[in-house]
């Protein structure tokens, strides 16, 4: 099990972090808005609309010294991010893991964030949060039953309970353990680094945007001639946003865990399509097909 990070306190102080690719300041101004009307503090790292190559926030000194400065500090209680894209990867031989070792804190992202989710727990042994971010998710808002899940999992509460549909259900059974995983083409970028987080016996859940089922299909089958997917007990998957059509998903994933004989549901409300079900990267999780649930069973965070 991961180390649990500190609860998030209901007027607590939150920065919010550009590792990746550059936004909107008009979004971010309206999202925060809507953050501090939950009684947050909130403060913006200097870089979010900066850009560098067009796809950078800024050049990766730059990047690296914002989060690097925010994570040393003892002020803040949580890291949101404005988004992903791409980026995190390229500076995660420089993050200061002793800051965050010293004093663990919900770190809060998706995407590309799973980068930072995988090195913060390979380097740190510390739980995350794979949820929603500042440019997309609390932009747009969350749906009232997705934020209450949010804001009561950062505050300790468990168990939690998520409910599914039938039609959700690609395999049946029931399992319990460490959910793990993220941005499915992250994970498998990582494979085979020093960043290479994957849970033996644990649940794996992913997601991913813009990806054809093509590729996919190879990313799901690099992890499996890889050795990864023996032995988990497991998998969850979210929202596959533009990567096929919904047959052509369906048959692959079929075709892929058919001799698993593990519990396999989809389509889970976490990932790029927005009202982001925030998802405890090293929380103890439960799936069940026969009472379509997935449920948080100990508490992310400690008080």
């Amino acid at each position: 099990m991961l180390i649990r990070p500190r609860a998030l306190p209901r007027n607590g102080r939150i920065v919010v972090l550009a590792i990746s690719s550059p936004s909107e300041m008009p979004r971010i101004e309206v999202a925060v808005r809507a953050l501090e009307e939950r009684g947050l503090r909130v403060t913006l790292a200097g870089n979010i609309d900066h850009r560098h190559r067009g796809y950078l926030a800024g050049d990766d000194d730059e990047r690296l010294e914002q989060l690097n400065h925010y994570l040393k500090s003892d002020d803040v209680d949580a890291f949101f991010f404005a988004r992903g894209g791409y980026g995190a990867m390229r500076i995660l031989d420089r993050v200061d893991y002793d800051a965050i070792t010293a004093n663990p804190r919900p770190i809060i992202g998706f995407s590309d964030i799973t980068a930072l989710h995988q090195a913060v727990a390979t380097r740190c042994g510390v739980a995350s949060f794979h949820g929603p971010m500042v440019n997309l998710d609390w932009f747009n808002g969350l749906s009232p039953d997705i934020e209450q899940w949010f804001w009561d999992m950062l505050a300790g509460e468990a168990p939690l309970t998520h409910h599914f549909n039938s039609d959700q259900v690609v395999f049946e059974g029931a399992a319990e353990g460490v959910l793990f995983g993220g941005c499915l083409s992250l994970t498998t970028a990582l494979t085979g680094t020093p960043y290479d987080f994957w849970v033996e016996d644990g649940i794996w859940f992913f997601e991913d945007t813009d990806e054809p089922v093509y590729r996919i299909d190879r990313m799901l089958t690099h992890l499996r001639l890889s050795g990864r997917l023996k032995k988990i007990r497991a998998v969850v998957i979210g929202k596959l946003k533009d990567c096929g059509s919904e047959a052509e998903i369906a048959a692959l994933l079929h075709e892929f865990f058919a001799f698993s004989n593990i519990p396999v549901v989809r389509d889970l409300p976490f990932g790029h399509q927005g009202n982001n079900l925030l998802m405890p990267v090293g929380g103890l999780v439960r799936v069940s097909t026969r009472d379509r649930t997935l449920t948080l069973v100990q508490p992310a965070v400690r008080s």
